[in-house]
Order: C-alpha cells, then structure tokens, then sequence
C-alpha cells in the first residue's frame, strides 16, 4: 500500500540569540510556525530502504535516510520504505524543508510500528538529527529553545490562516553554519527579555508580534548578499511594511498581502525570486 504525506515548510516569527554554549552551539529563542508551502512525500513498504527526491539529493546525505537509519539502531526495527519526496520547498531557503520531510516521515514510520518511541524520544531522535525538526511535531506556533532543539507548543488559533508574502532568492542559499559564525556578543540578549518575549506572544496579534520580531541572523545574511538588502529597503519604501528573514535565509517575508504600487514594484523583482503567497498552518 501506498502512502502520501503531507511535508509544510516554515517561518521564523523573528530569532534571538541568547549567547554561545559550550559546545560550540548558540542558545537561541525563535517562535516557528508551520506554512502551506508543502512538499509531497509517497511512502510503501519495500524489500530495502531507499530515499529518492526530486532534488537529486544523495540518499546518504538525506535527513529522511539518515533519521531512519538512527530509528533502526535504536529500535532494532528495519524501516525498509522507499520515500520519494516531491520538493516544493527551496532548498537552502530557511524554511525547513528537509526537517520537515525528517519529522513528518519519522513520525509516520514510528506510527507504522505501533509507536515504538514514546514523544519524547522521537523528539530527541529528530534533534541529534537536525535541531529544528522536533518544532514540526507541533500544530500551531513552537517556542524553540536550546540550540533550537527543545519545543513548547502553543495553541494560537489566531496565528491559524495569516497571510504571508514569501520572496526566495534564486541562486542563493544560505548555509546556516556560516551564518552562525559570524555573530557576536552584541547581539545576545539577555533571558529576561526572551521571557517578556513569550508571554507576549500569546497576548498579542501576529500582526503586532511581527513588527517587534527581530533576527540578527537575518542582519549577517543581508550583509554577505548586499542585493537581497537593497531589494528589502527596496520593498520596505515602497510598501510601508516590514520584511524580514525567516532564520538565517536566504527567504524573507512580510504579513499580508502586497496591494496598489506595491504590487506593481513586484515587477523589479520577478526575474530575482521566486515571490509566494501562502497562509501559515
């Protein structure tokens, strides 16, 4: 029997950094929130694991293989599945794309075997593969904390259904590790207002938590790809809305619809990204 999964994308309500661990990670504090932009996963059993996409991404190199394989090592349970997933999601884009695929398939083979992991160590399995693929478990927005690793899931129904207007580069993807080590001290924050940061966001609007978001992640990203920021200033005169990018890039976003000039300024821009409107899940 075949089986086809549904595989959502992400954005980054802002990202706070909080200092740099010991282990060579930084603390951070970010809210994610699932979007509809999807790639489409078909699963069946087989005689062996194989893991294809339409990507062209090495099978060994893909999160999908290698959470499955650390599935099997913990269990003892042989996962043979052939998963082909139908990329929609950029790649590269800091949205979450191959976490997604990693939750969503582990999640769906841990329920095949009669759940032979209990939530939590699914959670800590999805983490030592990739620390932003526990928030995927979650409906609604996820406060991730840690290294990203460590979720709490809110239930916001308001956050349900807001329209959003993503811009993806093309040609550039941003590789998350060279992002994170270009921060500095200045850009850490102190616990206390990441506190004050998530009792506010289950008082306020995503309306009104986006124009306070922030993200210094986004900040290194513009600086290494200076015709991404002059695009955003770009945007930014001619729309009165904030943009920002989602974790550390390369896609940014603004909340809402782009309407009159704005909408007409899209025109500059057509042949530089691939512009998306979507609603968050």
């Amino acid at each position: 029997m075949d089986f086809t999964l549904t595989s959502c994308g992400k954005i980054n309500w802002g990202l706070w950094l909080l200092g740099k661990r010991k282990d060579r990670y930084h603390e951070i504090f970010t809210p994610i929130q699932k979007i509809s932009l999807c790639d489409l996963i078909r699963i069946k059993p087989s005689w062996k694991l194989r893991v294809e996409t339409t990507a062209d991404i090495p099978q060994e190199e893909n999160l999908v293989y290698k959470g499955l394989k650390l599935f099997e090592e913990i269990t003892g349970l042989k996962p043979l599945f052939e998963v082909f997933i139908e990329k929609k999601i950029p790649i590269g884009g800091g949205l979450g794309g191959g976490s997604s695929n990693l939750a969503t398939v582990l999640n769906f083979v841990n329920n095949y075997f009669g759940n032979p992991l209990n939530r939590e160590e699914l959670l800590n399995l999805l983490a030592s593969v990739s620390s932003d693929a526990p928030s995927f478990l979650c409906n609604g927005v996820a406060i991730a904390t840690g290294r990203g690793e460590k979720i709490e899931c809110l239930n916001l129904p308001r956050f349900r259904g807001i329209e959003v207007t993503l811009f993806v580069p093309n040609g550039i993807s941003s590789p998350t590790g060279k992002i994170y080590s270009k921060t500095h001290p200045s850009m850490f924050n102190p616990k206390e207002k990441v506190d004050l940061l998530r009792e506010k966001i289950k008082k306020l609007s995503p309306e009104e938590f986006f124009q306070i978001a922030e993200n210094p992640l986004g900040g290194i990203f513009l600086d290494l790809h200076p015709t991404v920021k002059e695009d955003i200033d770009f945007l930014q005169k001619v729309c009165y809305k904030k943009f920002i990018v989602s974790g550390s890039g390369s896609s940014f976003y603004t909340v809402g619809s782009l309407k009159g000039d704005c909408l007409k300024a899209l025109d500059k821009l057509k042949g530089s990204y691939k512009i998306i409107s979507l609603v968050t899940l």
